[in-house]
């Protein structure tokens, strides 16, 4: 009889720990497992080959400064492009400056800090996620202001489409082990702005600290399966982190998909993604070790790093350098002019990207 008792205290305890981690994926097992060994990286890779289709030259005469881009949506004729200080600009295919979208402000037209774009020609708008008044804007492509939408649950990092429904991905700042921070999902539609946020959080961690996406990439698809990751910095962020997950999403919940694993790395010293961008059937990670960036790419098919370097277009890698998805297997860089002192505007390079898989 004592036996049985402890048995069922046990197991009640079990099922109490997996019911308050249920909404909280990064807690269970993926299914996949992707190993990036030491040696790996100390070893000789396959050369990276890079086709250069066009190059767009932001520094145009008349072109504003810019310091840090967020958040980049193509056009045929023009793109438009978030810059942390500017807001949001637009420029023709060759770099020009055609116009100023909006104001940084604090009325309903403006926008505080404008995180992410998402380009809607057939409505002939652009909605601004703005991050710290936790709202969505929409301006026509013209620039004038459109309208605002209600305040949403969390502050707004990226904009998905998910077939024909537009997806706001928000996360929150303050958690603690009892009630964790989270990453939010709410449909949005984008003429009149009407928001349909889901019950439950589709992603939940522990963390003491913000991380501003330079460039948000937080879902993909990949082999016709909605991905998921987001760099969290749970503990120091000079810590040593030698696993973290890509997730899959799957009627609104988050499944583990990928268990990114690092092998003979040094424990003392610091170890951690700092972005994932996935396309197709590769994943580029952006990885810390020893303070030093490293480009890794990996084949998400056969489950294993095809590719590692610590340059790309010969400069070190950063946010901007990672490659992101522009049409089909074409990608693209912004690329800053590291000779001299004197700041000058990126470089948008556009590029076919090849590597063998042997």
């Amino acid at each position: 009889m004592k036996y049985i008792t402890k048995m069922l205290f046990f197991i009640l305890i079990f099922q109490f720990q997996n019911c308050g981690n249920k909404d909280y994926p990064d807690s269970l097992q993926s299914l996949k497992t992707i190993e990036i060994k030491m040696d790996f990286l100390k070893g000789d890779s396959p050369g990276l080959q890079i086709e250069i289709l066009d190059t767009i030259n932001l520094e145009a005469p008349g072109n504003p400064v810019l310091t840090t881009v967020q958040d980049i949506a193509f056009s045929q004729h023009f793109f438009l492009l978030v810059d942390r200080r500017q807001g949001l600009l637009k420029f023709d295919n060759k770099g020009s400056f055609l116009g100023k979208i909006g104001e940084k402000g604090e009325g309903p037209d403006e926008y505080t800090i404008p995180y992410a774009i998402h380009l809607d020609e057939k409505e002939n708008v652009v909605l601004v996620a703005d991050w710290q008044k936790m709202t969505v804007i929409s301006y026509s492509l013209e620039g004038k202001f459109e309208s605002t939408s209600n305040k949403i649950p969390g502050h707004p990092i990226s904009f998905y489409k998910d077939n024909d429904t537009l997806l706001v991905v928000q996360e929150t700042l303050n958690g603690t082990k009892e009630k964790p921070r989270q990453v939010l999902i709410s449909s949005i539609e984008p003429k009149t702005l009407e928001v349909k946020n889901w019950e439950r959080p589709l992603y939940g961690y522990h963390s003491n600290y913000t991380h501003i996406h330079p460039i948000p990439r937080i879902l993909s698809r990949v082999n016709n399966a909605i991905l998921f990751y987001m760099p969290i910095n749970r503990g120091e962020i000079s810590s040593h982190r030698d696993r973290d997950t890509i997730f899959r999403k799957q009627e609104g919940r988050l499944t583990p998909e990928y268990l990114l694993h690092f092998i003979g790395f040094d424990n003392t010293l610091q170890l951690g993604i700092s972005q994932v961008v996935m396309s197709d059937s590769y994943a580029f990670l952006h990885v810390v070790y020893d303070y030093r960036s490293y480009f890794i790419v990996i084949d998400l098919e056969n489950n294993r790093p095809l590719i590692h370097s610590r340059q790309l277009f010969d400069q070190e890698m950063t946010h901007e350098i990672i490659p992101k998805p522009f049409k089909g297997n074409v990608y693209y860089s912004i690329i800053r002019n590291e000779e001299g002192i004197e700041e000058r505007n990126p470089m948008i390079v556009l590029y076919l990207m090849t590597f063998a898989r042997n």
